[in-house]
């Protein structure tokens, strides 16, 4: 009898231990799901006489729209650099990806449409 007792009073416990435990995870879930915010592609461009300077300018680019945004950092997710002698495919796959791309007052649209003779880096970006 009096195992009988001990063996139920274990199990109520071990339930309620487990019960305050998934209770505990459920909650440290919702917080951490609560602190991240939804991710937005950004395009940024940059024009430069070289390839290096069409990049530096289009990393600033890039701060400028994360900071912004209280971010500190950004992830490149798709990058296209084309220079004066880009072919004709090579500059629609760049128009393409500026398609699905989030234009914002710091998006350069006369570097988008340069043809000129300067190098053009085209960057899609999460800030992070």
């Amino acid at each position: 009898m009096l195992t009988k007792t001990l063996l139920t009073k274990t199990r109520t416990l071990l339930i309620a231990a487990g019960a305050i435990a998934v209770l505990g995870l459920t909650g440290c879930a919702s917080d951490s799901a609560s602190m991240e915010m939804k991710s937005t592609d950004y395009v940024v461009t940059g024009l430069g006489d070289d390839r290096q300077e069409a990049l530096e300018e289009a990393k600033e680019r890039a701060l400028d729209v994360c900071e912004n945004r209280d971010r500190d950092e950004f992830i490149i997710q798709d990058q296209q650099v084309l220079g004066p002698d880009a072919s004709a495919q090579k500059r629609q796959e760049a128009e393409s990806m500026v398609e699905g791309g989030t234009v914002n007052e710091d998006t350069n649209l006369a570097a988008l449409n340069d043809d000129g003779e300067d190098y053009k880096a085209i960057w899609s970006i999460s800030c992070r």
